[in-house]
C-alpha cells in the first residue's frame, strides 16, 4: 500500500486529529468529517486490530445493566441498536437469544419477565420482535441439547450479532470517502504543546519495511486509542485512568454445540453472563472477564480460560463434553473500562459508561462499548466543535454506511443476493458477499466474474473468494497478511486450519498488488503463522 497519505499528514493543519483506528475513533473521523471538518485518523496498527474486533460482536442494550438500575445505558443501547438496523442492515442481524431459568436460578423466571418488559420498554418497543415466555418443556424443544435438571422455563428476547471490525471498517471507509487521511501503521509517539495547548502529534511509521515520522498539527488532537489510552495520556504526564479487564472467546465447530438461538449461561464459578452465540458453521462461547494488567500487546488465552468457559458451557449442555481440543480458534481482547473512584466488588461491575476528559486542544474519550460508538462519536466531536468555536450538527442518525447506501430492508438484500446469482455466483457466496460488502457486493462479484484467479475459494468449507484479498488492498485500507485474514476475511477466526493454507495464496495476490518482493511476501506469511501460533497458546499447557 501507498505510504502516500502518511506524508500528507505533514502537509497541513487540520482541524481534527483523531488517535485510534476502533470503532470509536473510526466514528469521530465519520461523524467531523461529515460536519465539514478537515481530519487524520491515526492508528498504530490497523484498523480496529484491537478492541473493536475482539467483541462478542454484538449490538445489545446490556439486558444485565438492568439488574444495576443503569436504565440510562440501557435506552442508549436498545435505540441505537434499532438506529444501526437501519443504517447497516447488511452487518447488524437480528438474533433470537434463550434465557433459561432454573430453580436455581436469580432472578426467578417472574422478574426475568418483568426485567424484558422493561428491556423493551426502554427501546421503545423497537427490538426485532417482543420477548416470549415459555415453560421448561417448549424450552427444550427450542434447544433439545439444553440441561433439562430444574428447568422451570425460559425467555425468547432478540438482540444483534453484527461484524465488528466490518462495522468499524465502513465507518472509516466513509470517512475517507469524504475526504478525511486514514492512515494505518502510524503510532503516536509525542503530543506537541503550544504553551499549555495541545497543538498536535508525532507520528512513527509502523509499517514492516518503512520508517519515518511526521508531525501532524491539528487544531484539536482527540484521543480514542481504546485500552491504549493511558499510554497516550502518558504522553502528557498524566495518571492512568483505566481498569482494563481481559475477555477471551472460543470457536468450536457447530457440530460440536448445535444451537438455534444465543443463549445466556451463568459462569460456574463467578456468576457472570457468558454467551454461546450461532455463527454460522461455527459456535462462539464466550466471554470471560478478568483484571489484566500485562503487556496490551500481548494477550492471549491461557489453558485457565478456556477451562473456564468450557465448564460452564457443559453444565448448561451436559452432552456436548467439550475439551480445549475442541477449540479452533480463540480471539482476546481488552476492555477499556474506566476505574472505579470507589473499590468495587468485582470486575464485572465497573461501569461501562464513557467518559470524557478534555483540555486545551485535547480531548480523552474512554470507556463505553461497541453498541453506542456512533453516539460516543457525536458527544466527542460536540465537544470538538465548541474547541473550534464551530457548530454543524451530526448527521450520522441519518445517513447509512457505505454498504447500506439505498437498502430498506430485508427485501432490499435479497434483491442484491439474486442479482449476483444471476451473474454466475453461487448462492451462498452471493449471500456472504451481500452480508459483508452490502452493495459494495456487486464491485466484489465483478472482479470474481471477469478474473479466473479471483473466482478461487480461499477455503474449502467457507465461501470466501480471492476477490476479497484484492478488495482488502485497493478499497479497504489492507497493509498486512494478517489485516486480510484476520478482520477483512477472517479465516483466522472461522477456518479449521485458521487460514494458514490460504496465507500464500493470499500473501502473492498481496505481493502483486503492493509491489513486495519475495523476502517481504515470505516475512508476512511467517508473521501470519505467528499470529496464528498466539491464538493457540492455551495448548501448549
Amino acid at each position: 500500500m501507498s505510504r502516500d497519505a502518511f506524508g500528507r499528514l505533514g502537509q497541513r493543519e487540520f482541524d481534527l486529529c483523531v488517535i485510534g483506528g476502533g470503532a470509536t475513533g473510526c466514528g469521530i473521523a465519520r461523524d467531523a468529517a461529515l460536519r465539514g471538518f478537515s481530519v487524520a485518523l491515526v492508528e498504530k496498527q490497523d484498523l480496529a486490530s484491537g478492541t473493536s474486533s475482539k467483541s462478542s460482536k454484538l449490538i445489545h442494550g446490556g439486558l444485565r445493566y438492568l439488574e444495576h438500575a443503569q436504565f440510562k445505558l440501557v435506552f442508549e443501547g436498545t435505540n441505537e441498536r434499532a438506529l444501526l438496523l437501519k443504517r447497516a442492515p447488511h452487518l447488524v442481524r437480528p438474533l433470537p437469544f434463550l434465557l433459561p431459568a432454573y430453580k436455581t436460578s436469580r432472578p426467578g423466571l417472574l422478574k426475568l419477565d418483568v426485567g424484558l418488559w422493561i428491556y423493551d420498554g426502554l427501546s421503545r418497543f423497537s427490538s426485532p420482535r417482543l420477548h416470549k415466555t415459555y415453560r421448561a418443556r417448549q424450552v427444550l424443544e427450542l434447544e433439545p441439547s439444553l440441561r433439562s435438571d430444574l428447568l422451570k422455563g425460559g425467555i425468547v428476547y432478540y438482540d444483534c450479532l453484527t461484524d465488528d471490525a466490518r462495522l468499524t471498517l465502513e465507518n472509516a471507509l466513509d470517512a475517507s470517502a469524504l475526504g478525511a487521511e486514514i492512515v494505518n501503521y502510524a503510532a503516536a509517539v509525542e503530543l506537541v504543546r503550544d504553551g499549555d495547548r495541545v497543538s498536535g502529534v508525532v507520528v512513527e511509521d509502523r509499517e514492516p519495511g518503512c520508517s519515518g515520522r511526521q508531525r501532524v498539527r491539528a487544531r484539536v488532537t482527540v484521543n480514542a486509542s481504546g485500552p491504549w489510552c493511558d499510554e497516550v495520556l502518558a504522553l502528557l504526564g498524566e495518571k492512568p485512568i483505566l481498569r482494563p479487564t481481559k475477555g477471551v472467546h472460543l470457536v468450536f465447530d457447530s457440530q460440536r454445540l448445535p444451537l438455534r438461538h444465543a443463549v445466556v449461561m451463568q459462569g460456574q464459578r463467578d456468576k457472570r453472563v457468558i454467551f454461546t452465540i450461532p455463527w454460522g458453521d461455527r459456535t462462539v462461547v464466550g466471554t470471560t472477564d478478568t483484571d489484566f494488567d500485562g503487556s496490551l500487546d500481548q494477550l492471549y488465552a491461557t489453558a485457565e480460560d478456556v477451562d473456564y468457559l468450557c465448564e460452564t458451557t457443559n453444565h448448561y449442555f451436559p452432552t456436548a463434553r467439550l475439551t480445549a481440543r475442541d477449540v479452533l480458534a480463540t480471539w482476546t481482547g481488552l476492555r477499556p473500562l474506566v476505574a472505579p473512584s470507589s473499590h468495587l466488588q468485582s470486575e464485572s461491575d465497573t461501569s461501562r459508561e464513557h467518559h470524557l476528559i478534555e483540555r486545551s486542544g485535547f480531548i480523552t474519550i474512554a470507556g463505553g462499548k461497541l453498541t453506542t460508538y456512533r453516539r460516543m462519536a457525536e458527544e466527542v466531536v460536540d465537544r470538538v466543535g465548541v474547541q473550534l468555536g464551530k457548530f454543524p450538527v451530526s448527521t450520522t442518525a441519518e445517513r447509512s454506511l457505505p454498504g447500506a447506501e439505498g437498502i430498506r430492508g430485508e427485501e432490499d438484500l435479497e434483491s442484491l443476493s439474486r442479482a449476483l446469482v444471476e451473474r454466475g455466483i453461487s448462492a451462498p457466496i452471493a449471500r456472504h458477499l451481500v452480508l459483508t460488502y452490502g452493495v459494495r457486493a456487486e464491485a466484489v462479484a465483478f472482479r470474481a466474474t471477469n478474473d479466473p484467479g479471483a473466482r478461487v475459494p480461499l477455503n474449502s468449507e467457507l465461501p470466501y473468494l480471492a476477490a476479497e484479498v484484492d478488495e482488502a488492498v485497493r478499497q479497504e485500507f489492507a497493509v498486512t497478511l494478517s489485516d486480510t485474514l484476520s478482520r477483512r476475511i477472517p479465516l483466522l477466526l472461522r477456518a479449521r486450519d485458521q487460514g494458514l493454507s490460504a496465507a500464500p495464496i493470499a500473501a502473492e495476490r498481496m505481493a502483486r498488488r503492493l509491489g513486495w518482493s519475495p523476502a517481504r511476501t515470505r516475512e508476512e506469511v511467517d508473521r501470519y503463522v505467528t499470529v496464528v501460533e498466539d491464538s493457540r497458546r492455551f495448548r501448549r499447557a
